[in-house]
């Protein structure tokens, strides 16, 4: 027989009452009509005597082994949140664990593995969050490595397949925000399996993780619940196991694999936070040509999936190809438009520049911040040379507006004298002046201007 659950407060409650009753001569034939009876009674009881009964429960669950549960104000048991974070902590133990050793098993003997492994990113458009779920309108999944820089990439524009009731309005923020296309019911919505079968097949080029496994993809840490979610759509649509996928964050990659490849104690990132700072400053941003053409007809290549994940992989083989000795080629280690000679340059230049005075302090050296340093990084050789330009004429003497030796006072008139009759056509003026635009004339109390002669009547 199952074993019977603990009893409550209000079991032992009504344990009382009924031999309370039945010392009064009222009897009950069952629990649930003792139930009814006493349930007025113990909403009205005083809190010592629930304490009373509490502590009586309280004392049958230890005496029956049962652990005592506490629940958050949303009904939420504590154990749970206590279970759900201890397997959260042991996914990211596992995470870095499997990047750890991808890393090293690449660059045991030498680092050509490690050079050559192609590495998978993906990244998600979403119109909002509904719930749990997020309502996916675009997806890019790209393929790179150091050697070869970026190689190719699967791109999808998403006409989701259902829109949660309630969530038009922020559907249009997201498409504002985002760049976004508004989902339409007239045309044919995405396939979900399609495309899950389309992200399988992309992933299956790398086959060094053997037939049945597939490579993780790579995000940044704030992309990985939705990048998640998406995949967990697909995979629901498609009855499909999802534990096939791994999802990681890019920024732990980052930094092991630079120090991995490093030779140098100056290279590299002493902390795993200047990897994720790295990336955040996100210095290819505004690099023409690197969104789809969709986002570029809308001025919003920034935010594009395809175009986010290129700068991406292009801030990691900036950072990482210096330190493995790789030479960067534009198009596949940095975007085509990038001037790397001309950003070389300006690099050195910067490190001999003054700083101006505030405030009467003396100058020293310019202290860039990571959004104004990658601003100058990512100008053209034209601004470059602008900026070169402006530093050499800040440094040149001012010419003086005039001669500092030149004599003026003998051109200079002494002035006239006035007579009663000047100073009274000049009153006449000024009253005229002051009137003027009013539709008035002049003014009725012109004889209020001086102790001057009345105007003759004509």
């Amino acid at each position: 027989m199952p074993k019977k659950p603990p009893q409550n407060a209000y079991y032992f409650f009504m344990q009382d009452f009924r031999e309370e009753q039945r010392k009064k001569g009222v009897n009950y034939g069952n629990l649930q009509e003792v139930a009814k009876a006493a349930d007025p009674f113990w909403r009205d009881a005083p809190p010592p005597v629930r304490a009373k009964y509490e502590a009586m429960a309280k004392q049958a669950k230890m005496k029956n082994n049962v652990p005592e549960k506490k629940y958050t104000s949303t009904g939420i048991s504590l154990a749970e949140i206590d279970q759900m974070q201890m397997e959260q902590q042991k996914a990211e133990e596992d995470e870095v664990k499997d990047i750890k050793s991808f890393v090293k098993l690449n660059s045991f003997s030498s680092n050509e593995a490690l050079i050559h492994a192609d590495i998978y990113l993906m990244d998600v458009n979403y119109y909002c969050q509904a719930g749990t779920e997020f309502i996916i309108g675009e997806c890019t999944i790209l393929r790179f490595n150091l050697i070869d820089g970026i190689k190719d990439n699967y791109h999808e524009v998403i006409n989701p397949d259902r829109i949660p009731p309630g969530y038009v309005s922020d559907i249009k923020i997201g498409c504002e925000e985002y760049g976004l296309d508004m989902p339409d019911s007239s045309v044919r919505t995405s396939n979900y399996f399609q495309i899950l079968a389309l992200t399988i097949d992309y992933l299956k080029q790398d086959r060094s993780h053997g037939n049945n496994t597939l490579p993780p993809v790579y995000t940044m840490p704030d992309k990985v619940a939705p990048v998640t979610n998406f995949i967990q759509q697909m995979c629901s649509r498609a009855s499909e196991y999802d534990r096939l996928f791994r999802v990681y964050k890019l920024d732990t990659l980052f930094y092991h694999m630079i120090n991995a490849l490093k030779s140098h104690e100056d290279e590299g990132f002493p902390k795993p936070s200047l990897a994720l700072t790295q990336l955040k400053k996100d210095q290819f941003k505004y690099n023409p040509g690197l969104g789809c053409e969709s986002h570029e007809k809308k001025d919003k290549s920034v935010e594009c999936t395809l175009s986010r994940t290129q700068r991406w992989a292009y801030t990691i083989l900036d950072s990482v190809c210096p330190v493995a000795g790789i030479e960067a080629l534009p198009g596949c280690h940095v975007p085509k438009e990038f001037h790397v000679d001309s950003i070389l340059n300006f690099k050195e230049q910067r490190k001999d520049r003054v700083g101006p005075s505030v405030a009467g302090s003396s100058g020293a050296m310019i202290s860039f911040n990571s959004s104004m340093s990658d601003s100058y990084a990512d100008t053209s050789n034209s601004t470059v040379v602008n900026k070169s330009n402006t530093s050499t004429q800040s440094k040149k003497s001012q010419q003086p507006m005039r001669m500092p030796k030149t004599d003026y006072s003998a051109a200079l008139r002494p002035a006239p004298e006035l007579t009663e009759s000047d100073l009274l056509s000049a009153s006449f003026a000024q009253a005229a002046i002051a009137g003027r635009g009013r539709g008035r004339g002049l003014p009725t109390n012109i004889n209020k201007l001086g102790d001057f002669p009345k105007l003759p009547n004509k």
